[in-house]
């Protein structure tokens, strides 16, 4: 337990961190690739456009139903444990949703959608428990690693999709190769570290005093949840419309794709500096500030028709996805005494917030059809900004959830 409870050099913990990395390579690039294939993927699979518009809210959904379950089996199976079988089941999940018709499709798609959420919700714990004195830094890079592959699935899917007959099939089963990395690095986790995780849990919890905060009735639990379901909704509203509102603004589908690569690249040195910052602060209300105006200026830039402001449009708005994206895992981390305490936090957050989110790309779908055009679909990202800083300012308060009754 003392042993754990230091600061680590890299070079002491690099198959630990490849484990990570590679863990989070997967929890956004199945996600994000789908977008730029959606047009081949409904002409493939005979599928309208409100069925098309489904299938990315699908994920977001199972998130919220699955996430809140986590921390049930994680006390059977430790994090590390957990994280293993969420790997074959992407795995899985991932093989089914290219291997035939639109329903093996859908299939696939629910069963990645519970390996993914399953992630989520341990690797913020998971660094509380193993890296408490460095919960910023490591963060951090598991934060940018799943911005920076969110940026490749987006970017590669399309022209994947054109070296191969196998077309869309290609581009969405690609990311087996890094699932099947994840497992192999993150093996050495489970085999060498699993009774020290059950040993140090509950020495961690002997040691917390006063009752368990009733996570549905705190307030705390609330302002992060709603954070979360802002952040969220603005990043999936991104990542299935934004191609199509520059496409509108004269862009071919390729070029638009690579806009949306920037958007996502754009976002990894915020997710690695905003969780470092934001450990060291007492409350975190400048950064959502920052966050705040950055999002309002992108996404303004957006009403443009000039190509070069629309690329500028996206690098500020990713700069601001991805602060956003890290200060909500980090939230998960600090807003809490304990990783069990993080891990109640992260599901029942990433639980609300994804039922939150999942109302943004149909929504914006939805406007677009009754209003003709996507200028009502940015305003809604202004205003869904807007809301993201009125609840993150609660979350970002110096406070614990275990300081609720």
């Amino acid at each position: 337990m003392e042993e754990r409870i230091k600061k680590y050099r890299i070079k002491d913990i690099w198959i630990i961190l490849l484990g990570m990395i590679f863990v989070a390579s997967t929890l956004r690039a199945p996600l994000t690739s789908v977008g730029p294939v959606v047009d081949l993927i409904k002409s493939t699979l005979e599928i309208n456009n409100s069925l098309a518009g489904f299938l990315t809210t699908i994920p977001l959904l199972i998130f919220g139903f699955v996430s809140p379950i986590v921390s049930k089996v994680v006390t059977k199976l430790t994090m590390s444990g957990t994280i293993v079988y969420a790997l074959l089941l992407l795995i899985v999940g991932l093989l089914l949703r290219v291997a035939g018709d639109i329903n093996l499709f859908i299939l696939g798609t629910i069963i990645l959608g519970i390996a993914i959420a399953f992630g989520n919700v341990c690797l913020p714990s998971y660094v509380k428990w193993r890296f408490p004195l460095q919960i910023g830094l490591f963060t951090g890079i598991y934060s940018a690693t799943m911005n920076f592959t969110a940026g490749l699935g987006g970017g590669l899917s399309y022209p994947l999709s054109q070296i191969s007959p196998l077309g869309f099939r290609l581009s969405l089963s690609f990311w087996i190769v890094l699932t099947v990395l994840a497992l192999i690095f993150w093996w050495p986790q489970v085999k060498g570290g699993k009774e020290e995780e059950i040993k140090a849990t509950k020495e961690m919890q002997s040691k917390v005093q006063g009752p368990k905060p009733n996570i549905v009735r705190n307030k705390l639990a609330w302002a992060v949840a709603l954070t979360m379901g802002f952040q969220s909704m603005v990043f999936y509203t991104v990542v299935a419309w934004v191609p199509s509102i520059l496409i509108d603004k004269g862009l071919d589908p390729s070029t638009a794709g690579y806009f949306l690569m920037l958007n996502q690249f754009s976002q990894v040195p915020m997710t690695f500096m905003f969780p470092i910052i934001a450990s060291k602060m007492k409350n975190q209300k400048i950064l959502v500030t920052i966050v705040t105006v950055l999002f309002l200026i992108g996404f303004s830039l957006l009403f443009t028709q000039s190509t070069a402001l629309l690329a500028i449009a996206m690098i500020i708005a990713g700069l601001a996805m991805g602060a956003c994206f890290s200060l909500c895992m980090t939230f998960f981390s600090i807003r809490a005494r304990t990783s069990k305490g993080s891990m109640s936090l992260s599901g029942f957050g990433q639980s609300i917030g994804y039922f939150i989110a999942a109302i943004g790309p149909f929504l914006i779908g939805y406007l677009h059809d009754a209003f003709g055009g996507w200028n009502v679909g940015i305003i809604s990202l202004l205003v869904i900004s807007v809301l993201f800083f009125i609840f993150a300012l609660q979350a970002a308060k110096d406070k614990y959830i275990e300081d609720y009754e």
